[in-house]
């Protein structure tokens, strides 16, 4: 494709290599500190739960079976590996997607080629702090993991393509293929990269053989002789990478070797399932359903990714070719993700990752630019080009819109003073807003269900359910409890109850009584008439829509109490036989 005018994203030298390191590790550090604190706070959703139930299940048993539903099988043992080494809680169980999560930010200073210092410092500076890349970071999701993934293949596949005739490329190639094997082991949606990313490759190479094929005027059988022949020397590394990505996809969906799997079986298992939820509408939503997530918390990316948008394809530079697969790469994960139907809140980080890099580019481009006006101060004599350079000078002047096609006067400088004033107040705004989203709905509103982000989160009552039952005279391996549901929507109690070993779950109520405490939605009334003076009740709500009602004994509760008045009891008898006998003997 043909470039434009030669306008490239350039390394302002206001930002010392100091500078830009130092404020590159302050980011990272923040990223790690914001997604570490307070980690285990929130209660488990019911994905969760059953994501590390699953693993609890592997690391006990060794049993794993691939069920499309709850997606791949690298979220499962990279946790379990967790749960061994570091323990079993809320907490440990959501360091995975933390460590993607910071992992992703921290690729982005692979990209300072193109996207100049203070382009990888705003983009990293974004993605660090997006209220959506924060909260799905503190969640036991795969999602972060397939993040991290999208970028490291793309940064492997335009790496090895720059160095395609060096050894270097050699690493890149390795990267690629990997991370898209844990990629493709980690969810479903990993084939929509492959379709996105393989889409454009294919498209491209089509349009280089058709240019190639018009440029050297050779006939139709000839070009594509050479053209075969100028990639048959890289065919053994492809192969080997492909090897490679069916080793470690196979690795982790037989359970490392120890269960029987075919590649066949995985990926039609996948497609025909999440296909089969997309004709059902499972989760469905309106075509719409990410702008309004995208603007209550993701307003700088979105305004600013899509100015980067039209701002880089309309400059075409030294790096046209990687802004136009940028902006397809954002288009086109808006547009799948809106078409799809299962419309959830945690895959919008896949439509920020792309929109968040094009947005950090185009704010370092503006930086650099207005910073490198400033330095340049053209109004004083003494800065003013030299005369034997002047025309080249006054052209570039032009496309920046300084001096007039007509006299060569600042003409637009006022126009452009207040673009920039516009654009700054806008930054300035989006962040507040941006920062403040980041910290409110991770921190203070998590479990708010009028968040758009809190898609069926898990109420806050069950801490002092939890807390209630840990109080009974019956510890968790004497407890008899029974948790009942007709549609076995009582997740996540089942993780929480992980440790009761006499914990049934039914589809019915009991109606033997054999369980000293009974969970049941609020709307069952069989119990309404137990003994008020032997059993009490406790109402809680598990998420929104579903009430949910404790029965107990009560002589589960106050245990310290009820034995104390016991032995006050003995004791008062005791002094009254002793004054008798006393008596008796006078």
């Amino acid at each position: 494709m043909q470039q434009g005018q030669d306008y490239n994203i350039k390394n302002s030298p206001g930002l010392s290599e100091k500078k830009y390191k130092v404020l590159g590790l302050l980011i990272i550090l923040f990223a790690l500190l914001i997604r570490l604190f307070d980690l285990g706070d929130r209660v488990f959703h019911h994905d969760e739960s059953v994501h590390a139930s699953f693993t609890l299940k592997l690391l006990e048993t060794g049993q794993y079976r691939y069920d499309p539903a709850y997606h791949g099988p690298f979220l499962f043992h990279s946790t379990a590996a967790v749960f061994h080494f570091l323990g079993i809680n809320d907490t440990t169980a959501r360091l995975v997607p933390v460590f993607f999560g910071v992992a992703a930010v921290l690729l982005l200073f692979l990209l300072k080629k193109e996207l100049g210092e203070r382009g990888v410092l705003w983009s990293a500076f974004l993605l660090a702090f997006s209220p959506s890349m924060v909260y799905f970071s503190r969640f036991f999701r795969n999602d972060l993991i397939i993040v991290f993934c999208t970028m490291a293949t793309f940064i492997g596949g335009i790496r090895y393509l720059e160095n395609l005739h060096s050894s270097k490329r050699y690493p890149y190639l390795i990267l690629a293929a990997s991370s898209l094997a844990i990629a493709v082991s980690s969810k479903e949606n990993a084939y929509l990269i492959i379709l996105m990313f393989g889409a454009y490759t294919g498209v491209y190479a089509l349009y280089r053989f058709y240019s190639d094929w018009k440029k050297e005027n050779l006939s139709l059988k000839r070009t594509l002789f050479l053209k075969i022949s100028t990639i048959t020397p890289f065919l053994p590394e492809v192969l080997l990478s492909v090897t490679l990505f069916i080793f470690i996809v196979m690795l982790f969906y037989t359970s490392l070797f120890r269960i029987p799997e075919s590649l066949f079986s995985i990926v039609e298992r996948a497609f025909s399932h999440w296909m089969e939820m997309h004709r059902i509408e499972r989760i469905g939503g309106p075509f719409y359903f990410y702008i309004p997530i995208l603007l209550v918390y993701e307003s700088p990316i979105l305004i600013f990714g899509t100015a980067g948008i039209v701002h880089f394809l309309k400059k075409r530079g030294e790096n046209f070719t990687f802004f136009l697969f940028l902006s397809y790469w954002a288009v086109a994960s808006l547009l799948l993700y809106s078409y799809l139907q299962e419309k959830v809140p945690w895959l919008v980080v896949h439509i920020v990752l792309p929109f968040g890099i094009l947005a950090g580019a185009y704010l370092g481009d503006f930086f650099s630019r207005a910073s490198d006006r400033r330095q340049e101060n053209l109004p004083e004599q003494e800065n003013l080009p030299e005369q034997e350079n002047l025309p080249e000078q006054e052209n570039l002047l032009e496309i920046e819109g300084i001096i007039s096609e007509k006299d060569k006067k600042p003409a637009f400088r006022i126009k452009r003073s207040e673009t920039h004033t516009l654009i700054a107040g806008i930054l300035v705004l989006t962040l507040i807003v941006f920062l403040t989203q980041c910290i409110s709905i991770n921190f203070y509103r998590s479990m708010e269900h009028d968040e758009l982000m809190t898609y069926s989160q898990a109420s806050p009552d069950l801490r002092k359910l939890i807390e209630k039952i840990e109080k009974f005279n019956q510890g968790p391996e004497n407890l008899r409890i029974s948790i009942a549901d007709s549609e076995n929507l009582y997740w996540p109690l089942p993780w929480y109850f992980r440790d009761y070993e006499k914990a049934a779950y039914h589809k019915e109520p009991p109606v033997n009584k054999e369980y000293d405490a009974i969970i049941v939605p609020a709307t069952c009334r069989m119990y309404d008439k137990v003994p008020k003076k032997t059993y009490a009740s406790y109402n809680f709500s598990l998420r929104p829509g579903k009430e949910f009602t404790l029965y107990y004994n009560k002589k589960l509760e106050n245990s310290e109490e009820n034995g104390e008045a016991e032995n006050s009891e003995e004791k008062e008898k005791l002094k009254e036989k002793g004054e008798a006998k006393r008596k008796r003997r006078n």
